[in-house]
């Protein structure tokens, strides 16, 4: 008779590690999307591509050497609705004989947004330095899901699970930029990342209706980071700009409990794994954009980011098999940002019409390879892990579209930024004195 997950699951627990370990294998972490994008209704409606022009406050996070630019004080302010669709395993059939395949899978998708404060920043410029404090939400995300149906091996039930999770992550950051020459600016920023996650997964088996076992993830943590910013003019028309930012690693705590409820099959009920040292790395990012003027009223932008995402699973810590977590990958990714910006000056009040595409590389876990189809009489965790990863999205493509009106002190933007995967839509404004 085959054995269920059940076992192999308890089994694979005794042998937890508790050593520092990059984020977990526990399967709430294959929601995440891990886009940690560029703040500002300007930039987000020229889809991302600001780093060669950076010429407003937000460039403090994006590239600090453009707050040169800046002639006025300002305070700017962002907020942000941001739609989630996350795919999600819905139950299904894992086939394993005569080969391995996820074809059976019910993959859906859970729906869920956030309204937040993105973005707050003050900008003092002088003769030829600027300052800027500024408070960022790099990450804002919750998403919940439950398999309404039990997840089967070759049509014999398994599991079902039930799970949600949250992580915010904020930077408080100050930055300050010098203008070495009318056509050379550096710039350097410091920050304090706060950092929050909590998720809990449940574990249910068949016809069974109360929870065998809980899965949590959970903790606060602070850490500094830095960013480097140059900004080059190469002609009237023409400027490039590059930076860099490395952001901190944070550490949380995790466990597994087994709950007997007087029913579990799992062989060691009511014990906990636990483990208070796992890594979350934010991913840095290198940067590198072109900013061309052809004429006073337009704008276009090229910008190419290179972003660390593999930090994130680098020594994947794991609480069920080493040797199946060690297949999770998260590739580092390249992103293409492509934007424009059009200036009606002609108006009282001189409007700006904005948009852009880029390209988003996956940035969501996946199990890499195929396991080799298990002959025994019972599911692996291979099998199971490149099923609970089998419904990450890839690469997709954005599309953004903006505007904004200028007034004498006050500068009022919004934008849309559009995908299979996240919508964000935006507005901010901005007050000079």
């Amino acid at each position: 008779m085959k054995r269920t997950l059940a076992a192999a699951v308890g089994a694979a627990l005794l042998g937890l590690s508790g050593a520092a370990c990059a984020i977990n294998d526990l399967e709430a972490n294959a929601s995440i999307p891990f886009n940690f994008s560029n703040p500002g209704a300007r930039s987000l409606g020229m889809g991302g591509a600001f780093v060669g022009l950076a010429d407003d406050a937000t460039a403090a996070y994006t590239n600090p050497a453009g707050l040169a630019q800046l002639r006025q004080a300002e305070i700017a302010i962002e907020g942000r609705h941001t739609a989630f669709s996350t795919p999600f395993v819905n139950g299904g059939n894992l086939t394993t004989q005569p080969s391995f395949s996820t074809a059976g899978l019910d993959i859906r998708d859970a729906d869920s947004s956030t309204n937040n404060l993105s973005y707050l920043s003050f900008v003092l410029p002088r003769e030829r330095w600027a300052f800027s404090l500024y408070r960022h939400e790099v990450s804002n995300f919750d998403s919940y899901f439950r398999l309404d149906d039990a997840l089967t091996f070759d049509g014999l039930p398994l599991f079902s699970t039930e799970s949600s999770i949250d992580l915010k992550i904020i930077n408080w950051g100050a930055a300050a930029a010098f203008r070495a020459s009318d056509r050379v600016s550096l710039g350097l920023g410091v920050s304090r990342y706060d950092f929050d996650i909590y998720s809990n997964t449940g574990r249910f088996f068949p016809q069974r209706p109360l929870r065998v076992q809980t899965a949590l993830q959970y903790g606060s943590d602070n850490g500094l980071g830095w960013n480097l910013g140059a900004r080059f003019g190469l002609s009237s028309s023409l400027s490039l700009g590059v930076s860099y930012r490395h952001a901190p690693r944070f550490y949380y705590a995790a466990s597994v409990t087994n709950l007997s409820n007087g029913i579990t099959p799992l062989p060691q009920p009511d014990r906990q794994y636990f483990s208070d040292r796992i890594r979350f790395d934010v991913p840095d990012v290198w940067a590198a954009g072109l900013s061309w003027r052809p004429s006073d009223n337009l704008v276009v932008n090229f910008d190419v980011d290179r972003v660390m995402y593999s930090e994130l699973t680098d020594g994947i810590s794991t609480f069920f098999d080493p040797v199946a977590a060690s297949r999770l990958r998260l590739d580092d990714g390249t992103e293409y940002h492509l934007g424009a910006e059009y200036t009606f000056s002609s108006m009282q009040h001189p409007f700006s019409l904005r948009g852009g595409l880029w390209h988003d590389p996956r940035h969501a876990i996946r199990f890499e390879g195929i396991p080799p189809a298990n002959a025994t009489d019972f599911v692996s965790l291979e099998e199971l892990f490149a099923s609970q990863y089998a419904g990450s999205r890839g690469a997709e493509m954005h599309y953004a579209i903006g505007g904004g009106w200028a007034f004498s002190r006050f500068q009022l933007d919004f934008a849309a930024d559009l995908s299979d995967g996240i919508d964000t839509f935006s507005m901010s404004g901005v007050y000079r004195f």
